[in-house]
């Protein structure tokens, strides 16, 4: 790949993404120097940078170390890769000003902090720009571009065009706090969280969004791999820039972390690592399906009937599918199914503990992006919520994996999802960015099999939005109020 040939940049900071940054650009043919805070680290990241390559199977062309001084004056790009601190950032950015020719673009790697603040800081906003690569920026596909106050459509329009030379998909942000990502995923974390709290296993979280969404590492994992400080100061961010209780972070994160357990790199964070890995662990609550439905012979029925797999038996069991709050025709319905023979209520909504006729098995099922069924099972000893053997049964008779989960508004899957949703739909009406690069940047940033807007496509919006009502409903909690973009979703869909 050529594509740059003959571009001069500068990459100053050689953390593991300051280093994997300036391969991807010598991969493009771009010359790239390298500078760190001393000779010293900027010759120790150089090594590393040609271990890693060598280690990858690649060679380096074009790296090279240097001082600011010595790189900046006649290089093309400046991309700052130092360390998440404003301070830090001011300093080194005005230093670059005073070295760097008119028309230098000045690129940050920021994943959270205020590219309008860097542009200040450098004297000249029209050309700071926000270029947010993932980790690791040698394989992962997605850059976001924000676009500071003061970013003139030049360079935005230039920084997607290096991206795209690099071989990579931009998708543009307006600066604010998290840019696309780390925001959609925020009540992701949150909720897991909060589910761990309210006695959900983290196992069972982590199962279910793997299970039922299909996520390649469930949450908890993932925060337990890149460090619950990280998070915590994130969301610490979060809260004091958009000062809005919904972005409070989970007072369990912050006991963890005063108690030095932050994560797998500690040994020990939502999983302790020297008792059982997160693997073991959701191997052992999640359940494959099994035998118990080989003679059943499954009926839907209820406001959002239909999608069971045609079966045939001797045993006969109903599923009501109602995945909105209950009425009371729904309530009444299933009494009736009841008296009659085995019937089963498939919903995450959290109404139904009020309301569960006794002897009545509860669930919810999910088709996962790759196709298959999974499985939600309520078993609550506090509430005396007990799967009974038609569940089994119907589990067993639909293929699914399986995690048994207490009777908390929207379960775990809808809860996760719904809650991902809802910010994405906040971000879309700020004028964040659009709904469109919202989807591509969780696909590529994430390695999720959908966008949120996709999921809201599928689902619907009024579903949704009822899910969230619901939620807000029986909690009480502000993290469940829905954006009034996605409740004019839910009345156009209705018309």
């Amino acid at each position: 790949m050529s594509d740059l040939a003959g571009l001069k940049v500068v990459v100053a900071g050689l953390g593991p993404m300051g280093r994997d940054i300036s391969r991807v650009f010598d991969r493009a043919g771009a010359d790239v120097r390298v500078v760190d805070v001393s000779p010293e680290l900027t010759e120790a990241g150089l090594a590393k940078i040609r271990a890693e390559a060598e280690s990858a199977g690649e060679t380096v062309s074009s790296i090279s170390g240097a001082t600011l001084a010595e790189a900046v004056p006649d290089a093309d790009v400046f991309l700052e890769a130092v360390v998440e601190d404003m301070g830090v950032k001011r300093v080194l950015l005005a230093e670059v000003a005073t070295l760097g020719r008119a028309d230098l673009l000045v690129a940050s790697n920021t994943s959270s902090l205020s590219v309008g603040e860097m542009g200040k800081a450098f004297g000249d906003p029209a050309r700071v720009v926000g270029m947010h690569f993932f980790n690791p920026a040698t394989k992962m596909r997605l850059v976001e571009v924000i676009v500071g106050g003061g970013t003139s459509e030049a360079v935005a329009e230039q920084a997607r065009g290096l991206a795209e030379a690099l071989g990579k998909t931009a998708v543009v942000c307006r600066d604010s706090p998290n840019f696309i990502v780390n925001r959609v995923c925020r009540p992701l974390y949150y909720e897991a969280q909060l589910l761990v709290t309210q006695g959900v296993p983290a196992g069972v979280v982590d199962a279910a969004a793997s299970g039922g969404l299909g996520h390649p590492m469930g949450p908890l994992t993932l925060l337990d791999f890149t460090g619950l400080h990280t998070h915590l100061g994130s969301s610490e961010t979060a809260l004091r820039e958009f000062g809005d209780p919904r972005y409070r972070p989970i007072p369990l994160a912050r006991s963890l972390v005063r108690s030095g357990f932050t994560g797998r790199a500690a040994g020990r964070g939502f999983y302790d690592y020297a008792t059982e890995k997160p693997r073991a662990a959701i191997a052992h609550l999640r359940r494959e399906a099994g035998s118990e439905g080989a003679d059943v012979r499954l009926v839907s029925a209820g406001p959002d009937a239909g999608g069971l797999p045609a079966t045939a038996g001797s045993r006969t069991i109903t599923v009501y599918h109602c995945h909105s709050r209950p009425g009371e025709g729904d309530v009444a319905a299933v009494r009736e199914l009841a008296a009659a023979g085995e019937v089963v209520v498939d919903s995450s909504d959290g109404h139904w503990l009020d309301v569960l006729p006794a002897g009545v098995g509860w669930l919810r099922l999910h088709r996962a992006p790759a196709g298959d069924v999974f499985a939600e099972v309520v078993r609550d000893d506090v509430a005396k919520v007990a799967p009974t053997p038609a569940v089994t049964a119907v589990v067993d008779a639909v293929g699914a994996a399986s995690v048994e989960v207490p009777a908390l508004p929207g379960l775990v899957v809808d809860r996760l999802a719904c809650s991902m949703v809802n910010e994405a739909a906040g971000l879309v009406e700020e004028g964040t960015a659009s709904a469109g690069d919202v989807d591509v940047a969780l696909t590529l940033g994430m390695n999720h099999p959908r966008g949120p807007f996709e999921t809201l496509q599928l689902a619907g919006a009024p579903a949704v939005y009822e899910a969230l009502r619901s939620m807000a409903d029986l909690t009480g909690d502000p993290r469940y109020r829905p954006a009034q973009l996605l409740r004019r979703q839910a009345a156009g869909a209705r018309q």
